[in-house]
């Protein structure tokens, strides 16, 4: 799988500095891993993924990395690592791209479909996960298709979580959004966070006219990618 638009915007938009357990659910080749741990400067960081060539691919990708004593790889689903008590609670952060479209045509290539279709982590599953792995008030942060804001609004907040930032993303500057990123704060005793408003945010990717067939990215995810490439 190529690296996508998707994983460069949680990869990059995620808040991740100070913590120090990271967990990327779905790594896929670990790109989102990688920039969590580029910022998270004493975090460990772990990538769990389903896919058996992917996560070779991602813990080769982590080896050649400046962060190879503290980012690994790990080959399991997503539900079995969180059942595993070692990892239950212990993560400040959890990351996820993962894979959100449902009732859509499906690609003939097994490994496409994993990495796009919910069918292996339907979201109250993926909420479960994170809210295991998270420590009381660590943050669940994802990428998520804006026409299922609704449905991802009811599960979490009846699974415990607290929405505490979100940033509705359009293709270009003429769009409507097409992908919220959103963290949400893991809150077990039902405090004071439930009554805080989130921080809200919109930004576009394209501004919308193209010079020689090539896109104009907007001064917003110019700056948000800065970190970690030369646009």
């Amino acid at each position: 799988m190529k690296v996508g638009t998707d994983a460069l915007l949680l990869g990059s938009w995620s808040q991740v500095e100070h913590a120090e357990w990271v967990a990327d659910i779905g790594t896929g080749s670990g790109i989102v891993a990688l920039m969590a741990a580029q910022r998270a400067s004493r975090a460990r960081v772990v990538g769990v993924e389903l896919e058996p060539q992917a996560t070779i691919q991602a813990n080769e990708n982590f080896g050649a990395s400046p962060f190879a004593t503290r980012i690994q790889g790990v080959h399991s689903s997503a539900q079995d690592f969180a059942l595993d008590p070692a990892n239950q609670g212990k993560f400040d952060v959890v990351l996820s791209n993962p894979p959100f479209f449902t009732n859509k045509p499906k690609s003939p290539h097994p490994e496409m479909i994993m990495s796009r279709h919910d069918e292996a982590l339907p979201l109250k599953q993926l909420l479960n996960v994170a809210f295991d792995l998270l420590k009381n008030n660590g943050r669940f942060q994802l990428v998520w298709p804006f026409d299922r804001k609704d449905e991802l609004e009811v599960e979490a907040v009846q699974k415990g979580f607290v929405l505490d930032r979100v940033t509705a993303v359009c293709g270009s500057i003429h769009r409507d959004p097409n992908r919220l990123l959103m963290s949400w704060m893991k809150d077990e005793q039902k405090g004071d966070a439930s009554e805080q408003t989130p921080q809200m945010e919109r930004m576009h990717i394209e501004e919308g006219l193209r010079k020689d067939g090539q896109p104009v990215l907007s001064p917003a995810y110019i700056q948000l990618l800065k970190p970690y490439r030369d646009l």
